[in-house]
């Protein structure tokens, strides 16, 4: 990860299904480029947003022109969550997962104002959710090899989060400072 602005497009006031997909392709095209994996992620950002199939390309055109769109559907706490949730799955089961996935990720948890205490009840039903997966579908001791991958991952996006709000102004503030 690189010091310095997250995104040029993170959203200052309400968050939009539009400004947290811009906000995300905005980091993954960072190095100027979308990896396998990067576009897995944005295409499921996409989907849990519900975006329609004009959106995606049109926060990309945008990006590469560097505008920043305006407009979108506001989200809700319950959407922020449930979004999270989606996108740290995907990300942890994704078996080649980069830091950078890791930090899309992270950089949706610092958008979304997760606290502590709502990362614990997203984790917490992640988990669930992947253990009665893998009683139905995996012996025992594989089982112990998938929670202690499903601990890496929490650590990694905890540490890139922290890392996050360590390179902000002071008071964490999202806007376009920088």
């Amino acid at each position: 990860m690189r010091r310095g602005v997250l995104s040029l497009t993170v959203p200052t006031d309400t968050l939009t299904d539009i400004s947290t997909f811009q906000g995300v392709v905005s980091i993954v095209l960072k190095d100027g480029q979308i990896t396998r994996e990067e576009k897995r992620l944005v295409i499921k950002l996409a989907s849990l947003l519900n975006l329609d199939a004009d959106s995606p390309k049109r926060v990309y055109d945008a990006i590469v022109a560097g505008e920043k769109l305006e407009g979108g559907v506001e989200i809700g706490r319950t959407k922020c969550l449930e979004v999270y949730a989606g996108m740290f799955q995907t990300a942890y089961l994704n078996a080649s997962i980069s830091e950078d996935e890791y930090l899309v990720v992270a950089y949706l948890r610092h958008l979304f104002d997760i606290t502590e205490e709502e990362n614990e009840l997203v984790m917490n039903d992640i988990h669930a959710e992947l253990e009665e997966h893998v009683e139905k579908n995996v012996l025992q001791r594989q089982r112990a090899v998938v929670e202690k991958g499903f601990d890496q991952a929490k650590e990694v996006v905890d540490g890139l989060f922290n890392r996050i709000r360590s390179i902000l102004p002071e008071g964490g503030a999202k806007g376009d400072e920088g």
